[in-house]
């Protein structure tokens, strides 16, 4: 199953690729393998492990102890991060790894890394199997006229007991991976030299490694047992660390992952040439790396993610392409080609902007301003050094209020869909935006001492009707700001309940804990937690809408919930602040009514939900058939389906059929029908849901032009030099 890290700004991985590590000398299982050199630890990383150590046990909110317990949880999350899918471990593998379950504590403890390491060289001893078996399969053209399926999600399945049982394992594998390139146009023979080169490089990689990835993953392994934001950072990884967090990377503008042998999206950086592109989206997987227009795709599936980040960068404004098995797809699926030209991916990339959307009621029109944040940013080094117009989320939406009234716009939303948070001061300023001066924010430490954030601008710019748009990636930072919005009675907060992350991690520089000249890295450590100004904290839960709308993202793959070792959700007493009283809890009922009415009778809202479907067939689906003819059938299916939802929302709006997908995704005239905006982060197997427009921030309008229409949700007017402070 994939691993669901969230929305790290960096291209890191704290999982190596499963194909990608270096063999052991035990005896083998199977056929006789050219053995490579066990690895060993090394004396600086038994220094590095034991400052960790003392650093996640003193310090780490969690205060959780270095005990049986936790090795068990240490333990699990190795194997996990080493065979994902249960595809090399044998059940006698992990019997003979018993003994190390309940002692990897005092392992840690004492600096012997001696078990990470035989496990890592048991791995790789059947890794190396497994790689030999497949490539032996491709001297044969295989059988794709028996009726059997391929199981592509094994995360919870039981470990093979036996060889025979990982070779049907991979045979049904290397079928699968056949009849995807089939699928895509290439000869038995042009699919098996692309497969020969896949392998081959799983191979080659394995050979690369070094003990200090190893290391790197075994850390990891302990520092996901205590919280999913917990990571350790080599000392690689904490350069590209500190590249990502100044946006200033010559790329694609998004954060990548290792899953398994993928390299997978984990977020889309705002304002950068994947998101313009609106071809990228968390989740998707990428196979292939191509420079320019008419060089050779290089296969990277089983790479490590270093090597394809490397594959990947180059100078400003030159085109990489990437080929991309979509979010949701399953192995062997049709894959997609897609155009980006690098370019410097800055902060101000990331800005708010703004739109306005009219929403007409029988002969009168509601003009609804529509601020777009994509996330909380500030140019810290820039308010320091006293620039007078340096960088921030909140001097930026002042403007874009102020710029919306102007326009003489009756209510205002507020779009934090897809927004992971980033500074918390600015999240805190914003609110100020919208509330008299309060409490914005609860934060207690490990010791249990809580501190208040408090809004100390009493410039409100904004005080009419307000309605904050979230969904299933609204986390950090934005949760703040939406619960604080809800909290206050200020305005309306919907969509759907928010990722639910409500921790704060900081950074520790391991050099000042490991003697000696060379780097020991980072790490980013869990200190606080977040809590509402009604006392509630945002961890686990989120933050839950007013009116709850349906989404493309599936939330039991995507939220803090999903997460293995999430800190719990708890209760903290309510701060010392005073709702306002602007009738919208009172008449919450009867705008819940409206918009249930609307949506009975809204042909595009119908379409959306339809998608959905398709969406949700798709996912609960674990496994794809191996017969080519029926694979062949279900792929048609799919097209058909998501051309037909297409072609229907082109009938309602007067469009002629498009005669094909490739057609369909194509933005037809002023209509827009190119995306759910913010809320197609995850919409699987080529973007169902990218073929119609934006009906979510639609129905979002029309509930604050309901607001507009009752007379509710207004604050008393303020003076002009308040409004514009």
């Amino acid at each position: 199953m994939r691993q669901k890290l969230l929305y790290l700004l960096i291209f890191i991985g704290t999982l190596l690729t499963a194909s990608a590590y270096c063999t052991s000398t035990i005896p083998a299982a199977g056929s006789t393998l050219a053995q490579l050199p066990a690895l060993l630890p090394q004396p600086r990383e038994t220094l590095v492990d034991e400052a960790i150590a003392g650093i996640l046990t003193r310090y780490h909110y969690g205060n959780q102890p270095l005990d049986k317990t936790l090795s068990e949880q240490i333990f699990k999350h190795y194997l996990q991060n080493l065979d994902p899918n249960r595809s090399y471990f044998l059940q006698s593998d992990i019997n003979g790894f018993a003994s190390y379950r309940d002692n990897l504590d005092n392992a840690i403890r004492d600096g012997n890394l001696k078990p990470a390491f035989v496990i890592y060289n048991v791995y790789q001893q059947r890794v190396q199997q497994r790689i030999q078996y497949a490539l032996g399969l491709l001297d044969h053209e295989p059988d794709l006229s028996i009726n059997e399926d391929y199981i592509y999600d094994r995360d919870k399945a039981p470990w093979a007991t036996s060889t025979a049982q990982l070779d049907d394992i991979w045979h049904k594998r290397v079928k699968n991976d056949v009849i995807g390139l089939l699928l895509a146009g290439k000869t038995w023979k042009q699919a098996a030299e692309v497969l020969r080169k896949r392998y081959q490089n799983f191979d080659y990689r394995a050979r690369q490694i070094a003990p200090a990835d190893v290391f790197d993953l075994f850390m990891n392994s302990y520092t996901l047992s205590l919280d999913p934001h917990t990571n350790y950072f080599s000392p690689d990884q904490s350069q590209e660390f500190q590249i990502q967090m100044s946006l200033k990377l010559q790329g694609i503008g998004a954060a990548l992952i290792s899953d398994g042998e993928y390299t997978k999206v984990v977020q889309v950086i705002p304002g950068g040439p994947a998101a313009r592109s609106k071809e990228l989206h968390p989740d998707d997987r990428i196979t292939g790396v191509a420079q320019g227009d008419k060089s050779d795709m290089v296969d990277v599936v089983g790479w490590r993610l270093d090597d394809v980040v490397q594959l990947i960068r180059g100078p400003k404004d030159s085109v990489v392409r990437l080929q991309i098995l979509p979010a949701g797809a399953a192995p062997g699926s049709p894959e997609k080609t897609i155009r980006l030209v690098r370019e410097t991916v800055k902060l101000e990339a990331e800005a708010a902007h703004k739109s306005v959307v009219t929403v007409k009621r029988g002969t009168r029109s509601y003009k609804i301003g529509v601020v777009n944040i994509p996330a909380f940013y500030s140019d810290f080094e820039g308010r320091l050094e006293g620039e007078k117009n340096y960088t921030s989320t909140t001097r930026d939406v002042r403007k874009l209020l102020l710029e919306l009234e102007a326009e003489h716009v009756e209510g205002v939303v507020i779009d934090l869909r897809n927004n992971g948070g980033g500074a918390l001061d600015e999240a805190t300023k914003l609110t100020g935006l919208f509330i008299p001066h309060g409490p914005v924010v609860q934060i207690r430490d490990n010791t249990g001492d809580v501190e208040v954030d408090d809004d100390n601008d009493s410039g409100i710019v904004y005080t009419g009707p307000l309605v904050v748009l979230v969904n299933r990636f609204t986390a950090s930072a934005s949760e703040i700001f939406a619960a604080a919005i809800q909290d206050y009675h200020r305005g309306l907060v919907v969509g759907s309940t928010t990722y639910g992350k409500g921790t704060v991690q900081r950074l520790i520089d391991l050099n000042r804990f490991v003697p000696g000249n060379q780097d020991a890295g980072q790490l980013k450590l869990t200190v606080d937690k977040f809590y509402r100004v009604n006392g509630a904290s945002t961890q686990l839960k989120g933050v839950t809408p007013d009116i709850v709308m349906p989404s493309t993202i599936d939330p039991k793959e995507f939220g803090e919930e999903t997460q293995d070792d999430a800190l719990p959700w708890d209760q903290i007493p309510s701060a010392n602040y005073t709702p306002l009283h602007l009738d919208l809890v009172t008449r919450l009922p009867t705008l819940l009514k409206l918009h249930e009415e609307r949506i009975a009778h809204n042909s595009d809202w119908a379409l959306f939900l339809k998608g959905i479907q398709q969406l949700e067939a798709q996912r609960s689906n674990k496994s794809v058939p191996l017969l080519l003819s029926e694979r062949e059938k279900l792929q048609a299916s799919r097209d058909h389906e998501k051309l037909g939802l297409a072609n229907a929302w082109r009938k309602l709006k007067g469009l002629p059929p498009a005669k094909s997908l490739a057609d369909a995704y194509k933005t037809t005239g002023d209509s827009k029908p190119g995306k759910i905006h913010g809320d197609d982060a995850t919409d699987g197997d080529n973007d169902v849901n990218a073929l119609i427009p934006d009906v979510l921030l639609q129905e979002t309008a029309q509930i604050t032009a309901d607001m507009v229409v009752m007379g509710i949700g207004s604050m008393p007017s303020l003076p002009a030099a308040t409004a514009g402070n």
